[in-house]
């Protein structure tokens, strides 16, 4: 059965793991998504970061008996930013420009989309307020 808390913990999971990626090889992250103009390291250094420190807050939050409309609303809201700004550079062609960096940056923005409906999906479910 799919609950709030898994999704949550997926989400958490999905955001550390990333930012270990890109704090760790953050050269060659940006070279897999878009060879010849890839973004530059401290974008994916601060990009690692703020995946890390929400991953953390995502994790915080799974512990929580009830997490509240507006903490689950906030973490979806971020995964829709995250999925726009994944859309833009793929549309745009800036960053990510090489045909796997925009077969995985695709297919992560997908489920990060899930994620985000999941998570509202599954805190309205467990009503109250």
């Amino acid at each position: 059965m799919i609950t709030l808390k898994k999704v949550i913990r997926l989400n958490a999971a999905s955001c550390i793991i990333f930012a270990l990626i890109f704090l760790i090889k953050p050269t060659k992250s940006a070279v897999f998504l878009g060879r010849e103009t890839p973004a530059p390291d401290i974008v994916l250094l601060a990009l690692g970061l703020g995946l890390l420190a929400n991953g953390l807050h995502l994790l915080w939050a799974s512990f929580q008996p009830l997490p509240s409309k507006t903490l689950v609303l906030y973490f979806s809201a971020g995964d829709f930013i995250w999925v726009f700004a994944s859309l833009s550079l793929v549309a745009l062609g800036v960053w990510i420009t090489t045909a796997s960096g925009i077969s995985a940056a695709l297919i992560v923005a997908t489920m990060v989309a899930a994620l985000g409906v999941l998570q509202i999906i599954k805190r309205k479910e467990m009503g109250k307020c």
